[in-house]
């Protein structure tokens, strides 16, 4: 079902650029990209069959950009998977389908069809991106080869999504969702201490994928428009879930932690459960639940004993729980400025008051398959906001009509670098672009990382006063005397950044932010809406200094709306955003979370994407515009399978453990080891011979009983007894080589350890040595892109507190020695926190 032609069938000398004139659309299907979309002047061809791919192109079909699916005549995989109204198939009636292909345009090609092929290069020469989703040199791959397209259209940009990239032992090993993410180092944080890894519903692998493929793509053609030149992108979906950590790998380089799971933190209510940030220390939770007299109770006198006596604590807000509902809860909890959520299902989130405010969710009608409610977007842009123009198309509907781009190289902002010697013999995307970021905790700070990453010049601004997210997990363990130097955390969110202190409450500080932000291109902050307010620096006032400032916010509801004050974290969007709800063993009613702040990597994606839409069409039609992003709506972006099921059939999703909807078997299954485990998955009946030989059990191959899906669904409990008493005498790497060999999808589950010594990524270049003044040199994660072209790089480790503050004050902003001197005395700026910051939390080892 992957539309490829051959190797051989055609080459750049038998094929001409042709001249073509638009798709000539039906009234009802017709797609207007011009207007007010920020990628109106981008064409995308999408010859993947993936989720990856999918989601990928749609974050550029709802920001304007015409899409074009090449499907085979069965239709593209996604079309078959549903959930279908009335339960009953059709091509052009499932919901997956719905959400991720609305805004696009549909041709059929068969593979190895030479006129079909034509057509698919005519389209190749016109467009600006091709996503496909394979190795483009492996045995039986009909990939087309990169070096023929590129001769076609010499600014093209093409990438490449697959399970573990373009090279490497690991790239031509069978997968799929569960063992992308098994091996993305989530799997083994999730479910119970004492029973298997818990996967999290709703592809999370190939979802991160699509949206790491899309920060690639889009500063891909920036730089293609600036200077005429195309590459080609590999991007990996499980480098794509390493990238989606905060501590993960650096709790092992750093303290040597070995992670593990940990007991469900959900809190029972009267009607389901709530989640509680329990981590952060505040005494105002004993307000909550009516036991003021807790306050000063010395069990959790400051944040140390607070984080010892966790259990106690969640028993006690547990008992006064139990007494009321979760929508009680969670409105009395953020009254106070307490970080509790719901644990929220499809049904809840069509009932919110705050996503109704901000008029989230889109509604589609499809000719034929009725109207339906999608999940709204990622992103609110303020000029050209995101929008469903059509519904998913037709199977084959654009068959014979025609497509054309109006690519331009046109003019690309450069700022000049601060450090030019910096930059020297470099070619990144993005260099030449100013970010200034005002963010704490990971998802600012990550979509910051991002375009670092590709070659913006970041420029993060910290309070004098307050370090942010700078404790926690330092090597050794040992904090030393300058402990917000050495916090592993901050120092893997924030490489190739410029560090500066500033206090924005003081008006000097005020005065010296606006002159930073009149030569700037973009502004992230990621805090409560409140904060920007009180400083008297929202976006208005800012644009009084810059008109062309891109602006990103990004806070846990949103800016507006009756719960825009209210706060939360990624751990509580999990929660919140129905995801949770979704995740968990079919015989235990608790609901389970990744225990990684998920919906903060999410959000950082997003808004790297958003940023990047927003710049294109700043240099295509000129001026800036001010983005809202939301944690919560980010992750229910990311919870579409349960939610388009409920939309779609009225049906929940039930919690199904590590078991596929389609496929059997499927499991995560013990091997030789300490909490060691090994996923698999069948997609077929050859498949099944192929795994019932591998572990010796031929009686399997050749009975009746499980020659289908169907009847091996429902005798799955007896076939994972089969093969865990098979896994269970291999370590998971070598059951998963023998089961590869055998042509099944396996993997091992990856603990934190074992990301960082694997020799697959280590063959790839992902974790990457970073020399820093004050820790030494450790390992942290690379890009989940490769470049052909312009690959990113580590420039520079983490700044220090405040290390470029004369860099920034005095050579750029031309502050006088004098007037320096003043400012540090005043603490506008400084070096170092002040003598009575808090000591760090020592975490448990």
């Amino acid at each position: 079902m992957r539309l490829r032609t051959s190797r051989h069938s055609w080459t750049a000398r038998r094929f001409e650029r042709s001249t073509t004139r638009p798709i000539p659309d039906s009234p009802a299907t017709q797609m207007d990209n011009s207007g007010k979309s920020a990628l109106g002047d981008v064409n995308v061809l999408d010859l993947s069959t993936n989720i990856a791919g999918a989601y990928c192109s749609k974050l550029f079909a709802d920001l304007g950009a015409a899409v074009i699916m090449v499907e085979h005549s069965d239709g593209h995989p996604l079309r078959h998977v549903g959930p279908f109204p009335n339960n009953e198939p059709h091509l052009d009636k499932s919901g997956m389908f719905m959400y991720l292909c609305a805004n696009k345009r549909s041709i059929v090609a068969e593979p190895y069809n030479d006129d079909h092929a034509q057509k698919t290069l005519e389209l190749v020469s016109q467009v600006d991106l091709v996503i496909q989703d394979e190795v483009m040199d492996a045995p039986g791959s009909m990939a087309y080869d990169w070096e023929i397209l590129e001769t076609l259209n010499h600014m093209l940009v093409m990438t490449s999504i697959t399970h573990f990239g373009q090279t490497g032992p690991y790239r031509d090993w069978q997968s799929d969702e569960i063992v992308d993410y098994a091996m993305g180092g989530y799997m083994y944080f999730g479910g119970h201490r004492d029973r298997e890894p818990l996967m999290l519903t709703n592809n999370q692998a190939q979802l991160n994928a699509g949206a790491q493929a899309a920060i690639a793509s889009l500063a891909a053609i920036w730089r293609a428009r600036r200077d005429g030149r195309g590459q080609h992108i590999d991007v990996s979906t499980v480098e794509a879930m390493l990238s989606a950590h905060a501590w993960t790998s650096t709790s092992w380089t750093h303290e040597g932690v070995i992670m593990r799971r940990s007991e469900p933190d959900s809190i029972p209510c009267k009607d389901g459960y709530v989640w509680l940030m329990s981590m952060r220390w505040d005494p105002t939770l004993f307000v909550l639940i009516e036991r003021p007299d807790l306050m000063d109770d010395p069990r959790f006198a400051d944040r140390q004993s607070w984080f010892e006596n966790r259990d106690e604590l969640l028993q006690l807000v547990g008992g006064w729980c139990a007494q009321h509902t979760k929508d009680y809860i969670f409105h009395a909890a953020q009254e106070l400025r307490l970080a509790l959520t719901p644990v929220n299902n499809a049904a809840d989130l069509l009932k919110s008051d705050q996503l109704k405010a901000r008029d989230w969710f889109q509604e589609i009608e499809h000719l034929d398959a009725g109207t339906f409610t999608l999940p709204g977007f990622p992103y609110l842009l303020s000029e050209t906001p995101a929008s469903i123009r059509s519904p998913a198309p037709r199977l084959g509907q654009h068959d014979g009509a025609e497509f054309i781009g109006t690519r331009e190289r046109g003019h690309r902002s450069a700022r000049h670098a601060l450090e030019p010697d910096k930059y020297a013999g470099r070619d990144l995307p993005l260099m030449g672009i100013r970010v200034l970021e005002i963010t704490a905790n990971w998802a600012g700070p990550l979509a910051g990382r991002f375009l670092a990453d590709l070659g913006a010049e970041v420029i993060k601004i910290e309070p004098p006063d307050r370090p942010m997210t700078r404790g926690a997990r330092y090597p050794g363990g040992d904090p030393f005397k300058r402990h917000y130097n050495r916090a592993a955390y901050f120092n893997k969110m924030n490489r190739n950044k410029y560090g500066i202190t500033l206090d924005l409450n003081q008006d000097e500080g005020k005065r010296l932010f606006m002159e930073l932000i009149a030569d700037s291109d973009v502004l992230i902050e990621n805090n409560s809406p409140r904060v920007m307010r009180n400083f008297g620096l929202e976006y208005e006032m800012l644009t009084q200094a810059n008109p062309d400032l891109v602006m990103l916010s990004i806070s846990g509801f949103g800016q507006t709306g009756p719960e825009r004050d209210y706060i939360a974290y990624g751990a509580n969007i999990e929660a919140s955003c129905g995801l949770a709800d979704a995740t968990g063993y079919p015989d235990d009613d608790r609901p389970y979370k990744t225990s990684l702040f998920y919906a903060d990597p999410v959000t950082a994606m997003h808004g790297a994407v958003a940023i990047l839409a927003a710049l294109h069409n700043r240099e295509q039609r000129g001026g800036g515009q001010f983005i809202d992003m939301s944690l919560h709506e980010n992750g229910i972006t990311f919870f579409p399978e349960a939610f388009m099921e409920h939309t779609v059939t009225g049906n929940l999703a039930r919690r199904r453990g590590n078991r596929h909807p389609r496929y059997a078997p499927q499991g995560c299954y013990p091997s030789i080891g300490d909490d060691a485990w090994m996923v698999l998955t069948v997609r077929d009946d050859d498949e099944w011979v192929r795994l019932a030989l591998a572990i010796g059990r031929d009686d399997l191959a050749e009975s009746e009983k499980y020659a289908t899906t169907e009847k091996r669904r429902a005798h799955h409990d007896e076939i994972d007894e089969a093969i865990s008493e098979w896994t269970s005498q291999y370590d998971h790497n070598e059951a998963s080589q023998l089961l590869q060999d055998a042509g099944v999808a396996a993997g091992p589950v990856l603990a934190n350890w074992e990301l960082v010594s694997n020799h697959h990524f280590y063959e790839r270049g992902f974790y990457i040595p970073v020399p820093h003044s004050e820790m030494g040199v450790f390992p942290y994660p690379g890009m989940p892109w490769i470049f052909s072209q312009t690959p990113g790089a580590i420039r520079m480790a983490a700044p220090n507190f405040g290390e470029h503050n004369r860099l920034i004050f005095g050579d750029f902003l031309k502050v006088s020695d004098r007037k320096m001197s003043e400012l540090y005395e005043k603490r506008v700026i400084a070096d170092s926190p002040p003598d009575d910051l808090p000591g760090p939390i020592r975490l448990p080892r």
